[in-house]
């Protein structure tokens, strides 16, 4: 019988004493042998270190400061696994999510794969509507993807040393990660590798997650400018829908000065209106749902908006834009 390839699982955690004790019991339940759980606690100010501590010789826990990215590297630099898997604080793994991930190396050129976010039962009714929304685009993934995100990715750990994670990134450092890692070789999108993830509870709380995303994007796409018009997760229609969005908010400022801004708005408001309809019906049929699944998207919108504007001057006024290796923070 084959050894199986030995596999590094790293989650970074934070705050998630509500969380983390589903997420570590369903690591340790794999049906996966060969691999080792490594936890690094970013300093958290609750109850998350000493859950932690209760698993003693189960897990490998470090306690150390720093960014995401940097804790991410500092794994990636100290492994000696073959693999590199990872997923969040906030997440829970099915029992053959790893050997799933890792079956789907089925080539040399495979330098990646990434599975299906799910969303947990016996949330609150704004959590499932946010994870239909982003279900609704995972099952349009293609086979092949440009990046995956860190609750569900595996990675060949020789690539990960090559690529690194850029630890300028406070947000969307996953992004940066799969945009440079699969110049590199191919990302494969394996749906049967399914993570269940905890979605924010709060709109105050997606609201923020949607605008530290948006603060960062310009910084991202100034060093991918390929991926602007989006890929897989960030669509070419939500792209669209922000474009729309700015058009329609100008145009209804400078109407006060020409009427012909108003012909503008009204098309733009009709555009964004059947954008927003056409995204409705694709996250649910069911009609009672729809008016919290328009409040998410304007939701989101509004802080996409606030999140480009307030991370377009920054651009300008640190210098992002003289130089990539510049810093966005």
């Amino acid at each position: 019988m084959k050894k199986e390839p030995s596999v590094t699982i790293f989650v970074p955690v934070k705050n998630s004493e509500n969380t983390i004790t589903k997420c570590i019991n369903s690591l340790l339940n794999l049906d996966y042998k060969n691999k080792e759980i490594f936890i690094i606690d970013n300093i958290s100010d609750d109850n998350t270190y000493e859950i932690l501590k209760n698993y003693n010789k189960k897990i490998n826990l470090i306690k150390m400061p720093g960014t995401v990215p940097r804790l991410h590297n500092f794994i990636i630099k100290h492994t000696k696994a073959q693999f590199i898997a990872y997923t969040n604080s906030d997440c829970v793994v099915e029992k053959n999510w790893l050997k799933k991930l890792i079956s789907n190396f089925d080539s040399n050129d495979i330098v990646a794969t990434t599975g299906y976010c799910a969303t947990p039962r016996g949330l609150n009714k704004l959590q499932t509507i946010i994870g239909k929304e982003l279900e609704s685009r995972f099952l349009k993934s293609p086979t092949f993807v440009y990046r995956g995100p860190d609750m569900n990715l595996c990675v060949r750990t020789n690539f990960a040393k090559k690529v690194m994670f850029d630890d300028r990134f406070v947000w969307s450092w996953e992004s940066d990660f799969g945009y440079r890692l699969t110049k590199l070789g191919k990302m494969k999108y394996v749906p049967s590798a399914i993570v269940y993830h905890y979605h924010r509870p709060t709109l105050i709380k997606f609201f923020r997650q949607q605008f530290n995303n948006a603060l960062i994007n310009i910084f991202l796409y100034w060093k991918h400018k390929d991926k602007i018009l989006g890929d897989h997760i960030s669509t070419t229609s939500m792209a669209l829908t922000l474009g729309l969005s700015f058009i329609l908010s100008f145009s209804l400022i400078l109407s006060l000065l020409n009427v012909f801004f108003l012909k503008i708005s009204i098309i733009s408001f009709i555009i964004l209106f059947l954008l927003y309809f056409k995204e409705t019906v694709s996250v649910s049929s069911k009609i009672e749902d729809s008016p919290l699944i328009l409040t998410i998207l304007i939701v989101r919108t509004i802080a996409w908006m606030l999140g480009w504007s307030t991370g377009l001057f920054l651009f300008f006024k640190r210098g992002w834009y003289k130089n990539e290796n510049t810093s966005p923070r």
